[in-house]
């Protein structure tokens, strides 16, 4: 029996080692995808076989076409199987055909997915992955004969070409700028195209697509055509392809047709055989056009040899292990584990990171924001990475200090920001970065300006702080401009007047880092720039709680005329979730009133699915708060459970050392237990973080959406790692502070840090939840609940509590 049966649904499993999802009915309430990526080449594939190929950029730069419709997803790159004797049609993935099947299995792995099934005496299997280091995706395919009788049979695949800016909604005119071309020796389809979207010195719609798309089958080519219209026939459809029906194909490429790929092999199974078919779908580089072509044969060469397929398929899985395995949690909570050492590092560093795309959203962006956030994943992993990610985002400031809210890779064009968080988020999560890796000698790398010049990391940390501290109010508060962390809040201070609590909070937060930092970690102190965060802060400090404070709780901001938002004399959106939370985690509640906003949390804001952001959910639409009002009421930020605040919730419930509570909106937050409790009302994948659950207000209370392309995995990730199992890097070394439920017994840690693998048991033999009482390290007692760094290699650390 799977061991992680406990978590199945009606519509799929985990394996038993949870690096796979299993679905057995590909009917599920929404597209259930995987999101494969491997830094730079991708695809997204759903349960039905619909999804999409991009190279670097899933707008600017996707390889194939497809239209988003969560309904029907009926866009995709398809295999087809035709009986030549029946004359039958059927497809490898549910989409297109739809046929019927004795069993239907799909299995979305870490870097991989694959399709099963079996009908009329015939097993198939479709692996697609992302080659580990090419701009190639791999489609692995077996077919079995279990039949008494040689089965005659054709396999076609069908794609269309988009080859840039994506949708490609003005098909008939885009379609004129492209060329396909067969090459024989490699049974090749290549792909080019004379027109891309990004625009040049030369003006608008004046470059090449400068890559080359390739397509290729590893048998000999019974058949292939670029023509659609030959392909499906006029008013034909994917699921009724007249042309691969028919086994008729033209051999049509060019300039003048509506650009596709297809390629068929013939294949003859005597009874009892499986025969190994592999297709290939690249991008590469067109410096020149007779090297790409090269290049795409040399790949071709290579990756017709199934062995090496089967080799790079293992690459793949070895990889992402070996990736997820730097760092474990083993707790009784086989959901936590499961979430935590599998599926959100792979959502954050796949989906949010790398890809930058979901079903739901297909962004390609960076966020300045949004994936600085994110990379925290990155720190028990591999920090340089995140320190990579610093210095991408302080290439995409301004010297002023101001930041783009986000750019695209390609053509490095963004939107200049007045969102007033935006350019705190490198400073903060900087610090993540110097506790982790106690590197502070960062702070003196240089990097350029976006608008030219260059200063050190310290320097763009300093400026951009600054930038806000000059934007305040006269009550001594920060100003929320054309929003903070929520987005929605798109108009609460066009007139620069508005006032936003929860920016003050987590100004709070930065500036005392900062002043530390100042004072005693960098390589190059600045006590006078120390002393005035630390005056600052104590300013802001009283500003928060003299006019933040309602008597009961936080407020949210206060429009440009002064009315508030999120206080019980509003008719909608009386409490504010962001307010609370950081009132705790930055210290600017005192222990009284860190009392009374957790329990309002609770009470007011504690839903089936996490923490809502605000209760009620606005019913009207306000010009003067922003576009968060035109939700309907319950939706994404409009009173919804926005996964990425809840979050917070979590963090600041640990902070509060109220574990059960923390678990508890832990457990609410996580999509294993939602969609086994009730997959049709949750509806989003099992396996990875929605963006939003629909809240209270909402006719569909509990409905996920949003999924994948979302910054709460990170977050959650780092959360369960260093709130709740309480393994925490500082500057001096890894703090052991828990916060667990008394149920638990034992946890272990499996933590990298600083180069040494320290493999942490702690124990709980009196049941407490939290109090470290003694650490041997190696044997040898710790005094204080501080592990210093060590050398390089093994370490065990025994821990055992004794309570708060």
């Amino acid at each position: 029996m799977n061991k992680l049966e406990m978590f199945k649904n009606k519509y799929g499993y985990f394996s038993e080692d949870g690096f796979e999802f299993v679905i057995t009915n590909p009917d599920t309430p929404r597209p259930w995808v995987n999101v494969i990526s491997n830094g730079d080449f991708g695809l997204v594939v759903s349960q039905a076989g619909g999804g999409f190929s991009w190279k670097t950029h899933v707008s600017l730069n996707r390889l194939t076409r497809w239209n988003q419709d969560l309904i029907k997803d009926d866009w995709g790159k398809w295999l087809y199987l035709r009986d030549v004797e029946k004359g039958t049609l059927r497809s490898l993935s549910w989409q297109p055909v739809q046929a019927e099947y004795k069993k239907y299995q799909v299995r979305h792995g870490l870097g991989y997915t694959v399709f099963e099934q079996k009908f009329d005496d015939i097993e198939t299997s479709w692996t697609l992955f992302a080659a580990k280091d090419a701009p190639l995706e791999i489609w692995l395919v077996k077919i079995k004969n279990t039949s008494a009788k040689t089965k005659k049979l054709q396999l076609s695949s069908y794609l269309e070409w988009n080859l840039g800016a994506a949708p490609d909604v003005n098909r008939e005119f885009h379609k004129i700028f492209i060329e396909t071309k067969f090459v024989p020796q490699n049974n090749l389809i290549t792909a080019t195209k004379t027109l891309w979207e990004i625009p040049t010195e030369r003006g608008h719609w004046n470059t090449d697509w400068p890559y080359v798309g390739f397509h290729s089958i590893n048998c000999d080519a019974a058949g292939w055509d670029c023509s659609k219209d030959d392909l499906l026939g006029r008013h034909g459809g994917y699921h009724n392809p007249k042309g691969i029906k028919q086994g008729t194909f033209t051999k049509k490429s060019g300039r003048f047709q509506d650009a596709v790929a297809s390629l068929a092999g013939n294949l003859e199974i005597e009874s009892g055989n499986e025969q190994t078919v592999v297709f290939l779908l690249g991008q590469l580089d067109k410096n020149d056009t007779n090297d790409s072509l090269n290049e795409a044969q040399k790949l071709c060469n290579y990756y017709h040899d199934v062995k090496n397929c089967e080799q790079e398929l293992h690459n793949v899985k070895d990889f992402w292990k070996e990736l997820t395995g730097r760092v474990n949690v083993k707790t009784p909570d086989a959901a936590f584990n499961l979430l935590t050492n599998v599926w959100l590092k792979y959502q954050a560093i796949s989906g949010h990171l790398w890809a930058r795309t979901g079903y739901f959203q297909q962004s390609g962006a960076f966020g300045y924001r949004d994936q600085m956030q994110t990379s925290q994943v990155w720190l028990p992993l591999d920090p340089q990475k995140m320190l990579e990610h610093v210095k991408l985002n302080s290439r995409h400031q301004f010297k002023e200090g101001t930041v783009l809210h986000w750019w695209h890779p390609l053509s490095e064009q963004g939107l200049r920001t007045g969102m007033t968080d935006d350019l705190l988020w490198m400073p903060f999560m900087l610090t993540k970065y110097i506790y982790e890796s106690g590197n502070s000698a960062c702070l003196r790398d240089v990097e350029p300006f976006y608008d030219g010049d260059k200063a050190s990391l310290q320097e763009h940390c300093i400026r951009a702080i600054d930038v806000v501290l000059k934007r305040f109010s006269e009550r001594g508060l920060p100003l929320i401009g054309e929003g903070d962390w929520c987005d929605g809040f798109s108009a609460v201070g066009l007139d620069w007047k508005g006032e936003s609590i929860w920016l003050g909070m987590f100004l709070y937060e930065i500036l005392n880092r900062w002043q530390k930092i100042l004072t005693n970690l960098t390589p190059d102190p600045d006590p006078q720039k120390a002393a005035y965060y630390a005056e600052r802060a104590s300013l802001l400090k009283n500003a928060l709680n003299t006019h933040g404070w309602n008597g009961h709780w936080y407020i949210a901001a206060t429009k440009d005329d002064g009315t508030p938002i999120g206080d019980p004399s509003q008719e909608e959106c009386k409490i504010y979730l962001m307010s609370q939370t950081w009132a705790i985690l930055s210290g600017v509640a005192d222990d009284e009133r860190r009392k009374m906003i957790s329990s309002a949390m609770l009470e007011h804001l504690e839903s089936d699915n996490g923490f809502q952001l605000f209760q009620p959910a606005f019913s009207k639409s306000d010009p003067f708060i922003g576009y968060i009002t035109r939700y309907a009421p319950g939706l994404r930020e409009n009173g919804g459970v926005y996964t990425h605040a809840s979050t917070w919730g979590v963090l600041a419930m640990a902070e509060q050392k109220m574990p059960d509570d923390a678990l508890r909106i832990f457990h609410k937050l996580n999509p294993i237990l939602q969609s086994e409790k009730d997959a049709d009302r949750y509806q989003a994948e099992p396996y990875v973080l929605p963006g939003n659950v629909d809240g209270k207000d909402s006719p569909y209370y509990g409905r996920a959406g949003w999924s994948w392309y979302t910054g709460s995995a990170g977050w959650l990730f780092s959360i369960a790692h260093e709130a709740i199992c309480g393994v925490k890097a500082s500057f001096n070394g890894l703090l052991i502070d828990p916060c667990i439920p008394a149920h638990w017994d034992q946890l272990s840690v499996t933590r990298n840090f600083r180069g040494a693998v320290f493999n942490i048991s702690i124990k709980n033999p009196e049941h407490k939840t939290g109090g470290v009482k003694s650490i041997l390290l190696d044997g040898k007692k710790i005094n204080s609940n501080l592990i210093p760094p060590q050398q390089p290699g093994t370490y065990q650390v025994e821990i055992i509590l004794e309570g708060i």
